[in-house]
């Protein structure tokens, strides 16, 4: 069992065991995390977010690799955020798509999207394992104020994305949607419509998980601009390599 490594704001911070890591081959990853289950001030939900926290269920947790810091939380800055010519584009052409933004609730639909995702995206993955009743956790289980924003192509769900609001951010969970409609860059346009919910609630950030430039399925954020990563604790703006 591991011991709490200290205690802020009453919430205790344990360090996770050792595991393979997810993103990087021959990485180990290394996990500092707390369990909000019986926890909820959201002004510290939305500061452990700030301090580079992600949520997964009740647990909040950053990486805490002694050897290794490829993994670096990334932000959008909402009312500063630029629409490329390869955003509107993107906009244009799902224009025809219905949106929701309704309290998280799963259904058999839903999960069987979520598979059709994991299948195609990431079928090595642990999260290809994950039963009906662990989706509908991910999905149900939160201890803040949590949305999700569904897409459908006339009454067929095709896309979703959960999310967390907050005082002065928005923080994106987890999104999937049906590979069948590669060409509509559907995980962008979630992202965008995100951005535009943001900038409708006159929020500051959204939040958008963990950049790790040598993983192609986490680097894309710094197409997102201007983004910031956080270094040593300060968010600076993300400067891409020449």
């Amino acid at each position: 069992m591991n011991k709490p490594l200290n205690i802020i704001n009453n919430l205790i911070f344990q360090e996770s065991s050792s595991r393979p890591c997810p993103y990087i081959p021959g990485k180990k990853e290394h996990l500092l995390f707390t369990d909000l289950t019986k926890f909820i001030n959201i002004n510290v939900i939305e500061n452990l977010t700030k301090k580079g926290f992600r949520r997964s269920e009740n647990i909040f947790y950053k990486p805490n690799c002694k050897k290794c810091n490829a993994c670096l939380s990334t932000r959008i800055k909402v009312k500063k955020f630029i629409y490329s010519s390869s955003f509107n584009r993107i906009l244009n052409k799902n224009q025809n798509l219905k949106k929701k933004i309704l309290n998280p609730k799963s259904n058999r639909n839903h999960y069987k999207l979520f598979q059709k995702y994991l299948k195609s995206k990431h079928s090595n993955g642990e999260m290809k394992k994950m039963s009906y009743l662990d989706y509908r956790t991910m999905i149900e289980v939160t201890p803040t104020k949590t949305k999700i924003l569904e897409l459908y192509n006339d009454n067929q769900l095709i896309g979703a994305i959960l999310f967390d609001l907050y005082k002065n951010s928005l923080s994106a969970i987890y999104s999937y949607y049906d590979p069948e409609y590669k060409k509509k860059s559907l995980g962008t346009f979630l992202i965008l419509n995100l951005i535009k919910l943001a900038k409708k609630q006159n929020k500051d950030y959204l939040y958008l998980g963990y950049y790790i430039e040598k993983c192609k399925k986490m680097s894309y954020k710094s197409k997102f601009e201007p983004l910031e990563i956080l270094i040593n604790n300060k968010w600076k703006i993300f400067e891409k390599k020449n």
